[in-house]
């Protein structure tokens, strides 16, 4: 009997491991262990035993597959993954198909796509009586596609003739097919350069889950907002967390996001000299340091973790009752993605942002947004900076998707100023009408 098997693909280790632990956990009434997972990359290779679920970054399995030849077995190479991977997870699928990692997640992507094709075009030739690959390639290509995502059937509706005889009542396929599933909590579909946009060219059959909460802030999170100085900025941060009931009770945890591992030694420093028990996490720490940090948070009851964007995505710790922006996010993706690690599982939680003058207009769309409970998608930014897609607007936020017209932002810019309620209450107008939106 044939093996398959599930392929998980991350952006970094440490949601690689969490994924591991995640599936070993999985018991059967018998307290047995259903699947297995495995890390797999250079410094963790293959295991003779292959696990069930194969977790992996998309360079470190490239890495496996280019470098090792073959070595770890059949199923190490292009070809054995081809045939034997049978599910594939793209975890933080924005990330992965975002500019960082496109490259190497395309690559495996398009892999498995080859596969997919030569598997199902093996199976229609025998059906067809098609001689080879030549004689398929000279088919058009709409007729080719046709075959590959509904072979024979969807040939025929086509409108495929095929050169002998066919029996009317033969019965055609079943044909191979790969579940690939992409998992994120941001998946914007507004312009066609989106990633949600590009999955749905690349499955148009694919069928799409969410949840009513999508790109919003949940309700049960309470925010606050301070604008800060230089001057201003360790008192608030400090009053910030010394001031959360929860951290007062000893119980929950706190996490506080800095702009980069810089910024983040920066704000350890002003916690320690407050006496602010903390620890720090950032990619510029030691591989062992960041797995004490993130054990102190997932173990310690009231601990608080100083840290950068690189917890803000996957990372499951429970209780995490307050999350701290001492450098406010660079754009709405990244804010969503930092708030939603608090009032998980249906429980409550609060954000506090502290932010400067650079951060204004991005505050106070996200603020109209969150006040009106509107999904923050309008807002997001094509290179990810906020700050970009304003200065491109000429100084004025215009919604996603909602065509630019210079004119307009002109005449904004040099008429009359409207007081602050009258501009929030535009901005969240505009990206409430369907027809503005393409």
């Amino acid at each position: 009997m044939r093996r398959y098997h599930a392929l998980v693909l991350c952006p970094n280790t440490t949601l690689c491991q969490q994924v591991v632990a995640a599936v070993s956990s999985l018991r059967g009434a018998d307290g047995k262990q259903l699947v297995t997972a495995s890390h797999i990359n250079s410094s963790n290779p293959p295991p003779f035993d292959a696990p069930d679920v194969i977790v992996a970054t998309p360079a470190g399995l490239l890495t496996i597959l280019n470098d090792a030849g073959g070595a770890y077995g059949w199923l190490w190479t292009e070809e054995g993954m081809q045939a034997r991977v049978r599910h594939v997870v793209l975890d933080e699928a924005d990330l992965l198909l975002g500019n960082a990692y496109s490259k190497a997640t395309q690559r495996l992507l398009t892999l498995f796509k080859v596969g997919d094709r030569r598997r199902v075009e093996a199976r229609l030739f025998e059906e067809l009586g098609i001689a080879d690959k030549a004689e398929f390639d000279k088919l058009p290509r709409a007729i080719q596609q046709a075959a590959w995502q509904g072979g024979v059937p969807a040939m025929l509706a086509a409108g495929y003739k095929s050169r002998r005889a066919l029996d009317p009542d033969a019965k055609y396929g079943p044909y191979w097919r790969r579940q690939y599933i992409y998992s994120a909590a941001t998946m914007p579909t507004i312009t066609y350069s989106d990633v949600g946009s590009q999955i749905q060219k690349m499955h148009p059959d694919a069928v799409w889950v969410s949840t009513e909460l999508l790109h919003q802030s949940k309700p049960q999170v309470q925010h606050a907002w301070h604008q800060v100085s230089d001057e201003s900025f360790g008192r608030i941060l400090v009053e910030a967390v010394r001031s959360d009931p929860d951290y007062q009770a000893g119980r929950g945890k706190t996490l506080i996001f800095a702009a980069d591992g810089a910024a983040a030694n920066a704000v350890s420093e002003v916690l320690s000299g407050s006496s602010v028990q903390h620890v720090v996490y950032h990619k510029s720490r030691t591989m062992a340091e960041q797995a004490e940090a993130l054990e102190t948070l997932r173990t310690q009851q009231g601990a608080v973790m100083v840290c950068t964007d690189a917890a803000a995505r996957g990372l499951d710790v429970q209780g995490i009752a307050h999350v701290v922006q001492a450098d406010f996010a660079a754009n709405a993706i990244d804010f969503i993605h930092r708030i939603g690690r608090t009032a998980r599982a249906g429980q409550g939680g609060r954000v506090t942002s502290l932010y400067r003058n650079q951060n204004q207009a991005l505050v106070e769309v996200l603020r109209g947004y969150i006040a009106d409970g509107v999904p923050l998608e309008a807002a997001f930014s094509r290179a990810r900076s906020f700050s970009k897609k304003l200065k491109r607007a000429g100084g004025v936020f215009v919604p996603r998707g909602v065509p630019l017209q210079r004119g307009k932002v002109n005449q904004q810019k040099e008429g009359p100023a409207e007081d602050e309620g009258g501009a929030m209450a535009a901005r969240r107008e505009a990206v409430r009408p369907a027809a503005d939106v393409v």
